[in-house]
């Protein structure tokens, strides 16, 4: 990790699937450039893979023909792995850490409380270091993250919670936001938590967030931000099974190099300085 006064870095929240082909790839070129682009050293950690081997080794290839100056790689598959001084060496060196997609609550219960989640987060928070994810990886960052929901209607007991890694405070992130009943299950944690974001971000998508709390997007679909900070719910008068209330939400749809500033919750226009939501 780069060393020098200390500054937050940035966040690469992949919404999955991203596209591969050569030709028409967007995400990975981002993230590659922002690591640094030929100097760039990316450690790749698969703790929420049921498969690491295979998704470590898909993600060196298209890392290196992209132009990666280095590709560490780590399964992350047990706490004691994330407490090894190899894996620290490995962080320490890296420009950027990508987290791969599988199941969020597999890479918090590995990660969590560890020597690798604590300086993931310092570096992030402190020196500037660059941390992606996709899928799992992208709802694992998430102070409050979702390991299950239905998605058939907004009722109590549609989500299930659980905490995240903290790198992302009052966001829930949700992802493959185009599949089929994610807004229901992201409205039922705003039923809930109101004064939580709320962020669902297609497949072959992503948010980029800057320092300065600036949210932009990339890719070929859209991101949804709900913001309930004015809602009426009714979640605490109801049974888990029962439908909830959730009125007055503010919803943000943001194609590409379409933003948010997340300190105003003010849309950024491409072309313009900032515009008032309609």
């Amino acid at each position: 990790m780069p060393r020098g006064p200390r500054r937050r870095g940035r966040l690469l929240l992949i919404g999955g699937n991203e596209d591969m082909d050569e030709r028409d790839m967007r995400i990975l070129p981002r993230l590659v450039e922002l690591a640094g682009g030929k100097k760039s050293r990316i450690l790749v950690c698969a703790a929420a893979s049921a498969e690491p081997e295979r998704s470590l080794e898909a993600f060196r290839k298209d890392l290196e023909k992209l132009g990666v100056g280095e590709v560490f790689r780590s399964p992350l598959n047990s706490r004691k792995e994330a407490e090894s001084d190899e894996l620290m060496d490995m962080l320490q060196r890296s420009t950027a850490v990508l987290l791969t997609g599988g199941d969020q609550l597999r890479a918090t219960s590995t990660m969590a409380g560890t020597r690798f989640g604590d300086r993931l987060k310092e570096g992030y928070q402190r020196q500037g270091l660059l941390v992606a994810g996709t899928s799992a990886g992208a709802a694992a960052m998430s102070s409050t993250m979702i390991i299950r929901g239905i998605g058939d209607t907004v009722r109590r007991d549609a989500v299930e919670l659980a905490p995240g890694l903290g790198l992302l405070r009052d966001i829930t992130v949700d992802t493959h936001f185009d599949r089929g009943g994610r807004v229901h299950r992201l409205m039922t944690v705003l039923a809930q938590n109101p004064a939580t974001l709320g962020v669902g971000i297609d497949e072959d998508t992503a948010i980029e967030i800057t320092p300065n709390r600036k949210l932009t997007v990339w890719g070929k679909g859209v991101v949804m931000v709900f913001d309930g900070r004015r809602a009426h719910t009714n979640a605490a008068e109801v049974t888990g099974k029962e439908a909830m209330a959730l009125t007055n939400i503010k919803v943000h749809v943001l194609p590409e190099r379409y933003g948010l500033d997340l300190k105003t919750l003010t849309p950024i226009v491409p072309g313009s300085a900032t515009a008032t939501a309609a």
